[in-house]
């Protein structure tokens, strides 16, 4: 009977299956296709008949296409790249003649290169521009090379609804000092604005389906051997930082939009591969293919022959992958695979029927959103919260009773904010923007911007405690800011405040949007340029706009007076958040036909904020970015810290106001906001908190900071004033640099036609350094003058050949490219020539910074007892930078156990050479401060129940001095050279195994003085350091010590260090953790303190004994774990994953005379718990053969 029933639910499920392959076959072949895109790449490393072959088929495939386009995704060219004209370009170019071109002329549609590993590899970027070109001009095709010109991304729309985004990820990758005209006709510059773009075009294409086309894969299952997954060297390895920082920057930012897939070619395959909502398509088969491993619980295929890859996008959204294998004889389909769409339909949305009345009661946040016991108050501070959940009555806004039959464009609203994008039919656009801020959206694009994390962080203690720090901004601030801003000419969106229901006019955003207060403001941008509200200007430029069409136009300024105007303004307000996007600009033409630029002032929803709370304090000493947030009251108490945000377009855009432009300005404000223009301001607020007592402290406040207002504006100028950056133009231009008595020095710049471009006048008691750029161009640099009292001067040169004639060479440095022909005239002129982009590349954002920060430390352990501390770091961050320029740090720590202390200073001052930072230490122990010593040799005695822990500790007193030279060049490796001198003297303190071993006369109680040396170096590249399931650490250390008094003590050693993270599982969610390492004394002359050391504490090379347990000549020690997650789970604090790892050592030392054949063991393990994949706390016990011992600590050890 059970059989029967058994083979009745077999067949009855075959069928099914049957008749659900065909209906989904059935369904796939009846879509209409929007647009068909055919994928190949490494059309340069394929042979010649390959290339003809595979090229062939999808030529001849495309013919029954209606709309297509085929992309070559890197690696055009054949290894070596595309070369100059006189080493084989002829031979190149008719490779890709006859291999590439002749066989695609008859494509059905747009062939779209891209560039990979090999077009980078001879003179780039010019050689690709070069190549770009022939492409473009040899085709018979439809054919476009992007990104071009060197550059690292482009857009093209295939259809109405699919997009095509072209990454040059080796662009990314490449070392930019390799290349010194990288980014010449690229409006980007740097990484940051890369990832910016890249973020800019999803939203702005987010109603499509996004195809980005990269040559690097976000996702692959290629097998890769074993050294390359824990090395990562080199640019092309799997675990480089670099590739893995790109990739998952924009797997990330993808992971925030729907219907992104992912185009590559790197890996010599074909694969699909799927994880976490990206689908990843890689098809760049050749003769010599890499395996792949599919998951196929994910869905993933891989095929490692020769192929190519159809990507079908159906006009409903969905989308279809098909993979073809390619012989002589014909394609074969391999796998087809389904890809829905993610965007909703409008079809599955709904909204009411019915409209609700003319206005609606309601609030910011619910009662129980604000609702904070009185120790939370008391630490995190009162806030705003009351008013944002007491309710008031506003009106309802129904978008189809806007004139202009709005359409919406898509969601938007940055770091933090939600908003809604629509257009009427004139094309002028407008922002739906909600009064309530998302919290998830700022923790996955400030905090944690290398992995997705928004659904784990959903409905936990980090997105609540985020969204109750939004209530320190008053609510409904952003409308008398708005006024206000009107009473002294500054442009702004006229913003009006509504509450939105769900409708029809929301589309298929009724899901995330709707049913809540929204600001309704103009949108600023060019397509409202006609608009009254900003005044009807020529154009509108984002500021990344404006600074390029200052660049390269000397017709182009911004009105400094109106600026200052809105800057002073930020600052009587309370508003710190002035970012570069938070202004647009209005072009207008003067009587001169000039560029004039006026600011548009956009976001006021951080006026008048309430940052109070103690804890707020606390966090300001350890972070400065948490010192803009200051409290609305009187005075900004400190105008530096709270203006952080804008210092940088301050630094660009005020270039030649001098104190009585900003005393013009003040006054101006100070007689134009006046009490009844306050009153009147805040009489749009929502009747019921017109006369609140919130409302009434803080127009009470303003008019007390406005009285203040000189003060404040007379600071920050000072600040601004201390640095500056004069720049040039991308033109030829002349600087003359006028030295001048009393400090005085005055910079000109004139065009090639002795026109005076710009002219400012410096004061050195006011100003400390001027950094002065010349930008592209043939640039002459001048200095004349004797001058006194004269202000520091950095000259960079920038792009093309520059003069350098320093009259006065006084106080003034020139930096430029080694590699350029430059003309120096000045014969022993301070100069930095290297090829570094980072130094010679004009960044606007790049700011002269200089902080404090001060953080407590604590911990415990056995041999110890409590250890309190305090580290003091004062950083700076000038033009030079190896990742800092300096950083000095002073720690003191307090051992309660034994009554001692420490004092440590380390100091790094970068690039004393190119790359080669200049170092110091100074160390201090008090003689209460101690060590361990329980004899010498591998078989020392120690019973921990016989005698009491005080008995092996050594009372011991250290100075120490080492200056160093430290070797930087990438995040990964590092190398020391260090000099040293040290004085060491142990206390003989009776009753102790120090004082039982030896005589009171032994020479090692002396104060004894040693000078020596020592070299290290380090490779660390782990995939993280919380929880590393894939890396290494190599750690190499050599050294010589010798009495420098009346002892004999002369040795050398060596400290070898290898730790080694390898993954049982791709996920990385179980790895095996190794290290092995010890020390050797060469000599005979040492003390017991210098002695090879074994045990727990900072090596934990023997986790389960007690610190410096072991002592002798040579020693040897070897760490296994294997460590595995338990489980991930979302907590209501944070997301957590648990695990756990089991862990073994062994080692021993030996002297030299020493027979014993023991080796020391331990094993345990530890419970961990990791945060944010950011941190973990891990608490392990380890027994060996003297009893367990209980080890807490963060993150991993190796």
């Amino acid at each position: 009977m059970f059989s029967k029933i058994t083979d009745r639910f077999f067949w009855n499920s075959l069928l099914a299956g049957i008749f659900l392959l065909i209906a989904t076959a059935a369904t796939a072949q009846t879509k209409e296709v929007e647009h068909s895109v055919y994928i190949t790449s490494n059309t340069g490393l394929r042979t010649n008949e390959t290339n003809r072959q595979i090229l062939s088929q999808i030529v001849e495939a495309s013919k029954k296409e209606d709309s297509s386009t085929l992309v070559i995704i890197g690696n055009v060219t054949p290894e070596g790249g595309f070369p100059n004209k006189d080493n084989g370009r002829e031979e190149v170019e008719e490779y890709l003649q006859k291999n590439i071109l002749d066989l695609v002329k008859d494509f059905k549609g747009k062939v779209v290169f891209t560039p990979g590993y090999n077009e980078w590899q001879n003179d780039a970027p010019d050689n690709i521009d070069d190549l770009e070109s022939f492409l473009q001009d040899n085709a018979e095709a439809d054919v476009d090379f992007w990104p071009n010109d060197g550059c690292p991304i482009e857009s093209e729309s295939l259809s109405d609804d699919v997009q095509l985004i072209m990454i040059d990820s080796q662009w990314y990758l490449e070392n930019w000092d390799d290349h010194p005209y990288i980014n010449k006709k690229c409006e980007i510059k740097t990484r940051t604005q890369f990832r910016e773009e890249f973020n800019d075009e999803l939203e702005d294409n987010q109603m499509k389906t996004v195809l980005v086309a990269v040559y690097h894969p976000v996702m692959t299952n290629s097998k890769i051997g074993f050294f390359q997954k824990i090395i990562g060297y080199g640019t092309q390895t799997p675990r480089n930082p670099q590739l893995d920082e790109l990739m998952g920057t924009l797997a990330t930012l993808a992971q925030q939009y729907n219907d992104v897939i992912f185009l590559s070619g790197k890996d010599q395959n074909i694969q699909f591969v799927q994880d976490d909502g990206i689908e990843q398509i890689i098809a760049g088969t050749t003769e010599n293919p890499k395996k792949a491993k599919p998951i196929k619980r994910h869905g993933d295929f891989a095929y490692s022959d020769l192929g190519f890859a159809k990507m079908s996008v159906f006009k409903d959204g969905s989308s279809e992958v098909t993979y073809f294998k390619s012989t002589e004889s014909g394609t074969e389909e391999l796998q087809s695979q389904q890809i829905s769409r993610e965007r909703p339909k409008l079809s599955e949305v709904n909204w009411p029927n019915t409209k609700i009345g003319a206005t609606k009661i309601t609030s910011v946040y619910s009662e129980e959103e604000t609702d904070k016991d009185g120790l939370y108050r008391a630490i995190w501070g009162e806030h705003y919260r009351p008013l944002y959940s007491r309710e008031f009555e506003f009106p309802v806004l129904y978008l189809d009773t806007i004139p202009g039959n709005l359409e919406v464009l898509g969601a938007g609203g940055g770091h933090q904010s939600r908003s809604l994008g629509f257009k009427d039919d004139e094309d002028h656009e407008y922002t739906l923007r909600a009064l309530k801020k998302s919290a998830l959206q700022y923790l996955q694009t400030s905090v944690v911007t290398t992995h997705y994390v928004e659904d784990f962080l959903e409905n936990t203690v980090a997105e609540r405690y985020v969204q109750d720090f939004y209530t320190t901004a008053f609510p409904y601030g952003t409308f008398p800011a708005g006024r206000l801003m009107d009473e002294v000419g500054i442009y702004h969106p006229d913003s009006k405040l509504y509450y939105v229901p769900k409708q029809e006019a929301l589309g298929i955003f009724n899901q995330e949007y709707g049913d809540e207060l929204y600001m309704w403001e103009e949108h600023v941008g060019g397509e409202n340029k006609d608009l009254e509200v900003f005044g009807k200007p020529d154009d509108i430029l984002n500021t990344a706009d404006l600074f390029k069409e200052i660049r390269e136009s000397k017709d182009a300024y911004i009105d400094e007076d109106l600026f200052i105007r809105a800057r002073l303004l930020d600052m009587l307000m309370g508003d710190w958040d002035r970012h570069d996007g938070q202004y647009e600009w209005a072009e207008f033409e003067d009587e001169n036909g000039k560029k004039k630029y006026l600011p548009i002032a956009k976001d006021r929803d951080q006026v008048f904020p309430k940052n109070d709370g103690f804890a707020l304090s606390l966090l300001k000493l350890g972070f400065p970015q948490f010192r803009a947030l200051e409290n609305y009251t009187d005075m900004v108490k400190h105008p530096k810290w709270f203006n952080t945000a804008a210092y940088s377009i301050d630094e660009a855009f005020i270039r030649n106001a001098g104190w009585e432009d900003w005393q013009e300005q003040v006054n101006y404000i100070q007689e134009h906001i006046t009490d009844d223009a306050i009153e009147n301001a805040f009489a749009v607020l929502p009747e019921g908190i017109q006369n609140d007592s919130y409302t009434t402290q803080i127009k009470e406040t303003l008019k007390a900071r406005r009285g203040n207002l000189e003060k404040i504006a007379r600071e920050y100028y000072k600040h601004l004033a201390e640095f500056d950056m004069f720049i040039g133009t991308e033109d030829d231009d002349h600087f003359l640099i006028t030295r001048k008595p009393n400090g005085i020095t005055t910079i000109e710049v004139k065009d090639e036609d002795g026109e005076v471009i710009a002219e400012k006048t410096y004061d050195s008691k006011d100003t400390r350094m001027v950094w002065v750029y010349g930008l592209d161009g043939d640039d002459e640099f001048q200095i004349t003058g004797e001058g006194s009292s004269l202000l520091p001067l950095k000259i960079i040169g920038g792009e093309e050949n520059d003069v350098y004639d320093f009259q006065n060479k006084k106080k003034a440095k020139l930096y430029d490219y080694k590699s350029k022909d430059n003309t120096i005239k000045t014969p022993g002129a301070r100069k930095m020539l290297v090829d570094s982009y980072d130094i010679n590349n004009y960044d606007p954002k790049k700011k002269r910074i200089r902080q404090y920060t001060l953080f407590p430390s604590a911990d415990f352990n056995s041999d110890v007892g409590l250890k309190l501390g305090l580290k003091n770091t004062y950083t700076t961050y000038g033009l030079a930078r190896n990742p800092f320029t300096t950083r000095q740090s002073l720690s003191a720590n307090y051992f309660f156990t034994t009554q001692g202390f420490d004092v440590n200073y380390t100091a790094e001052f970068a690039h004393i050479f190119y790359n080669w930072n200049f170092g110091l230490n100074a160390y201090y122990s008090s003689p209460n401060f101690t060590l361990n010593y329980f004899g010498s040799g591998n078989d020392s005695q120690y019973d921990p129940d016989e005698v009491a822990k005080d008995y092996n500790r050594v009372k011991i007193q250290q100075w120490r001095f080492a200056p160093s030279l430290i070797w930087r060049n990438n995040p990964t490796t590092s190398f020391t050279i260090k000099p040293m001198i040290e004085s060491i003297e142990v206390d003989y303190d009776e009753g102790r195994f120090v004082a039982d071993t030896f005589a009171p006369t032994n020479p090692v109680f002396d104060s004894q003085i040693y000078a020596g040396g020592e070299l290290n170096y380090n490779y660390w590249n782990k995939d993280r350091a919380a929880f590393p399931s894939r890396g290494m650490e190599l750690d190499l250390t050599a050294g010589y010590k010798t009495n420098i008094d009346d002892h004999q003590n002369e040795f050398a050693y060596i400290r070898p260090m290898l730790a080694l993270d390898y993954p049982l599982h791709e996920s990385g969610f179980a790895a095996i953790a190794t290290k092995i390492g010890g020390e050797a004394i060469i000599g005979d002359n040492y003390e017991f303190y210098h002695a090879a050391q074994l045990g727990g504490g900072n090596t934990n090379s023997l986790r389960g004994y007690r610190n410096e347990r072991f002592n002798g000549k040579y020693a040897f020690y070897q760490n296994i774990d294997l460590r595995s997650g338990i489980t991930q789970f979302r907590t209501n604090f944070i997301p957590l994953r648990m695990g756990a790892s089991v862990g073994f050592d062994y080692g021993r030392v030996w002297l030299d005379e020493d027979n014993s054949n023991d080796w020391h063991t331990d094993y345990g393990g530890s419970i961990f718990i990791n945060a944010f994949k950011a941190f973990t706390g891990n608490i392990g016990y380890y027994v060996g053969d003297e009893g367990g011992r209980l080890n807490f600590t963060f993150n991993f050890d190796f």
